[in-house]
């Protein structure tokens, strides 16, 4: 019979800002999608060239267990949540990026062999094997079973569990969306279907792909689940993004990682993800202004109904939580935070 001691030491986790949370358990940690470069609006709009803010990575990076960060996460390629992506491998040698196809089709720039390409190789070099796409159709993971219809061909319908290499972390992915971000305006559409020879020049370059939601599973000394994740990589209408229900029956998710950036251009957005999911705690990244400067207060998107979102989280997450969750130290009686950048959390085991 498993020991329930192995499971009694908590989750901590730790806001990195914008979609970035860095989740450790034990010795095992997982980064999803971290942004620290900054570009402005205007940038953005006329797509001027863009470099990783290395400095920028690096203090933001300052601190954290890198020597145990197993796995570095992102459910889509747009620059985002994916441009730092290259930086944060170079400082953790024994990470691994799984993202989508269109997310290793670009990083097979920095690759230390480029067939077909003349321009002068990369530095760093990143090696193939440290970047692993999640809905490759020879070798796909995704559970397409809300979203038959995205299911490529030769893909199965049903996902499975891929497990991170030197730890005790596993990832289910879960077909998603990405909604359009202004009215219509739907900013890096599409996807790149073959192998870079150069990282994108500026923002617009890096294309979403196809979107993936992830379940993350911590694992005990026996194996099971000790603490289960949901992390959204962008809001959804249902089903689509919804994990199926015979997914969660053996393991409640204790903790599940909203995105609200772009929440008013889809339907009921917490509340049908938190219905389907039935988290213990949630926290909601992906609300800030990242055109900002990285040091510049915090602000809200701009147009984005922020009251009209956490209305509908708190409605859909009632009653206390089942064990106090601890945020920048303080123990708090609350299932839901709207999380500010280097907030500290710690997640209880569930009684």
């Amino acid at each position: 019979m498993p020991d329930a001691a192995v499971t009694t030491s908590p989750l901590e986790v730790r806001a990195l800002g914008v979609q970035g949370f860095m989740l450790t358990y034990g010795h095992d940690s997982v980064m999803t999608a971290p942004l620290f470069t900054r570009q402005s609006a205007i940038q953005v709009t006329f797509n001027v060239p863009l470099q990783p803010d290395v400095a920028a990575i690096d203090a933001g990076l300052a601190g954290l267990p890198l020597d145990e960060l197993r796995a570095v996460v992102s459910g889509h390629a747009h620059y985002d949540h994916f441009m730092d992506v290259p930086r944060v491998l170079e400082t953790s040698p024994g990470a691994i990026a799984y993202t989508n196809l269109t997310g290793r089709h670009m990083l097979a720039a920095l690759a230390p062999d480029r067939p077909g390409c003349s321009n002068a190789q990369p530095q760093p070099m990143l090696a193939r094997d440290r970047v692993v796409a999640l809905d490759d159709e020879l070798a796909s993971h995704v559970d397409y079973t809300n979203c038959p219809d995205l299911r490529p061909p030769g893909a199965p319908l049903e996902g499975s569990w891929l497990h991170v290499p030197n730890s005790r972390v596993r990832i289910l992915p879960v077909c998603s969306m990405h909604p359009a971000q202004v009215g219509p305006y739907h900013f890096g559409e599409g996807s790149v279907d073959q192998d870079q020879c150069s990282l994108p020049a500026g923002a617009a370059g890096w294309l979403e792909g196809r979107t993936l939601a992830l379940v993350i599973d911590f694992l005990d000394d026996n194996g099971t689940p000790a603490y289960r994740v949901f992390y959204q990589d962008a809001p959804t209408n249902a089903p689509i993004g919804h994990v199926p229900a015979i997914l969660l029956e053996d393991k409640q998710v204790d903790l599940a990682l909203l995105c609200v950036g772009s929440t008013d251009s889809v339907d009921d957005h917490p509340g049908e993800i938190i219905a389907n999911t039935n988290p213990r705690f949630a926290l909601s990244g992906h609300w800030e202004d990242f055109f900002q400067p990285i040091d510049a207060e915090p602000k809200p998107i701009p147009l984005l109904d922020m009251q009209g979102y956490l209305t509908r989280v708190e409605a859909a997450m009632p009653g206390p939580p089942d064990a106090p969750l601890v945020v920048d130290g303080e123990a708090r009686v609350t299932r839901h935070v709207l999380v500010a950048p280097g907030s500290r959390f710690v997640v209880p085991p569930s009684p």
